[in-house]
């Protein structure tokens, strides 16, 4: 069977209803384009075309057909047309304004998946694989959790931080070996050529490995594709991060392994504080980041994985296999150690440990949602995502 696919715009259908209609025995306005006929429906009455974008969820059911609306874009695309009776019934619903952060705090308490929501220093997700994920840039993000302004300094504001479900690519923290988020050449990666989706190849700034002071440069720091989309841009709140470094001494990671002998309460309550010795900058506003430690410490099931665990111990199947968050092999957090030149990462037995920033991990861009954000349909799992608007 020859593929087809195709997409209907707003003008089309217009056009079409206005030349093409017809009546059908169910009492339906068709119209047929490519061998498919179409009928539309706006809160279960007949129409003659799309709505204009607004406060609807889309439901598409087709026959020898596969159909999905396109709520970025406002179209439908079509594929997999099988033979002359292909058939697509598009049901317009009028929805009311769910804003996504409060619909995520109403679930705290409620089993998701395999996983939860608590209240924990935020409304975060935590479990294996709970139903956390988003529908975002046109790809799959998860919802790490809801946090107020301690987190991101916007004062009486409750914000969804996301995380993108699968990494970037191998790309070092820093290239001159430095622990300075606020100068890093992974900052400036991922809130320049990232988040406009430019090519960054020859930004200055796409490196996987720095030796000996020669960086490699990287030949996929093309984001024209993968970067975030302009109409996702608005939806990404510029917020104060925090740089937590780690240097207080219940905190400095062991001398011959590098392991964080601490546990995730004392780590996020030293994230938060903000310390002023550090030798960089303790704050930064922006709005790509990466994961706070604390993140990964708390997506674990505190009920597998006691919160009074070391995080050098978070190596096993009670701790590392029942988060969500586990999984990339060696990947990069914002935290970093004072004075070193290193930074925190999770390592592929699933604890932390640290290295040089100028060696590469697997990145997972990081951001906030904007308070405007709501929540049109889906119900968290993969294959239905969260779809959002604003």
């Amino acid at each position: 069977m020859k593929k087809i696919f195709f997409i209907i715009s707003i003008g089309i259908i217009i056009l079409i209803g206005i030349i093409g209609l017809s009546y059908n025995s169910n009492n339906k306005n068709t119209f047929t384009q490519d061998g498919v006929t179409y009928a539309l429906t706006l809160d279960g009455a007949s129409v003659n075309n799309f709505p204009s974008k607004g406060m609807y969820r889309i439901d598409v059911e087709c026959t020898n057909a596969t159909g999905k609306w396109l709520y970025d874009e406002w179209k439908l695309a079509v594929e997999n047309i099988n033979g002359t009776n292909a058939t697509c019934d598009v049901n317009f619903v009028t929805i009311d304004k769910t804003y996504l952060n409060n619909y995520i705090i109403g679930l705290s308490g409620s089993i998701q998946g395999d996983g939860q929501v608590v209240s924990e220093n935020g409304y975060r997700y935590e479990g294996k694989n709970p139903n956390n994920y988003v529908w975002f840039n046109n790809e799959l993000w998860r919802i790490i959790g809801v946090f107020d302004s301690t987190s991101h300094g916007q004062s009486g504001q409750n914000l969804v931080k996301i995380i993108r479900a699968n990494s970037i690519g191998v790309l070092a923290w820093d290239k001159s070996y430095t622990n300075d988020w606020t100068a890093s050449s992974l900052m400036n990666l991922l809130n320049g050529s990232y988040l406009n989706a430019q090519d960054g190849t020859d930004s200055g700034y796409c490196y996987r490995l720095a030796v000996q002071n020669l960086p490699s440069i990287l030949t996929n720091c093309d984001y024209t594709n993968v970067g975030v989309k302009v109409t996702y841009r608005n939806m990404i709140a510029n917020v104060k991060w925090h740089l937590p470094s780690v240097e207080h001494s219940s905190i400095i990671p062991d001398s011959s392994t590098g392991d964080i002998n601490t546990t995730i309460d004392e780590f996020y309550m030293y994230e938060i504080e903000s310390v002023e010795s550090s030798k960089y900058p303790t704050e930064w506003e922006g709005k790509i980041g990466l994961m706070y430690s604390s993140d990964y410490g708390y997506s674990v099931l505190a009920s597998n994985c006691a919160r009074t665990t070391y995080l050098e111990d978070y190596d096993s199947s009670t701790c590392a296999g029942e988060s969500w968050l586990y999984g990339e092999g060696y990947e990069s957090t914002i935290t970093t150690v004072a004075y070193s030149g290193s930074i925190v990462y999770l390592d592929y037995s699933g604890e932390f440990s640290t290295n040089m920033s100028g060696f590469g991990n697997s990145t997972r861009p990081v951001l906030y949602l904007d308070s405007s954000v709501y929540v049109i349909d889906g119900n968290g799992t993969m294959s239905d995502p969260y779809i959002i608007g604003m």
